[in-house]
């Protein structure tokens, strides 16, 4: 094997298989890892007044961040995950009843998505706390609702705008028919 132009031929072959080989593990290492760390099977489930539960899983061991919000473009919530895992579950609460909040998931420096839009779901609204008799049919609007505090609009001789101030001067609740009733000048009757 003295032979300088078979040796040379025999380097560059194996140099070759050796480039084929190193290139097929980078790819088989490093190509799909990114696939791995992708949220996959993202499910929402758990839906109530003020929590919900997120669930994915990934390819390898990950700690995410749920991001969310109640608009795409403001994520302003943070959900982190306390360990690292292939699969994932996270419980977002002190939330508002009925309303439709966004979601992506961080993992590392790369946010996921559902395809270029945040993942949304919305939370069960608030159930009444008076049930209405079923024999007799209910009255929309039948109570009020109270202010805390009213502003009433500059022009007028009403001054009052305080509820403990309009309840002392009508003589009842604080109530929007309260308010109605100073800018009308109303004297409302007294309750038994």
């Amino acid at each position: 094997m003295n032979n300088p132009k078979l040796t040379k031929i025999i380097a560059i072959i194996v140099g070759i298989f050796v480039f084929i080989g190193l290139v097929f593990l980078y790819f088989s290492v490093f190509g799909t890892r990114a696939a791995d760390f992708e949220p996959r099977d993202v499910v929402v489930s758990n839906i109530e007044k003020n929590s919900v539960r997120t669930t994915w899983a990934t390819g390898v061991d990950t700690q995410g961040v749920v991001e969310y919000g109640t608009t795409p473009t403001a994520l302003n919530f943070f959900a982190p995950e306390a360990t690292k895992g292939k699969t994932h579950s996270l419980d977002l609460t002190l939330l508002s009843p009925n309303t439709t909040y966004y979601f992506d998931i961080r993992i590392g420096d790369k946010k996921y998505d559902n395809g270029g839009v945040p993942w949304t779901f919305t939370t069960k609204g608030a159930e009444s706390s008076v049930a209405a008799p079923t024999s007799a049919p209910t009255q929309a609007a039948s109570q009020p609702t109270p202010f805390q505090r009213l502003e009433i609009p500059d022009g007028t001789n009403c001054t009052e705008t305080d509820c403990t101030k309009i309840k002392e001067k009508l003589g009842k609740g604080c109530s929007t028919q309260d308010y109605f009733l100073c800018l009308k000048k109303l004297t409302p009757t007294p309750s038994p």
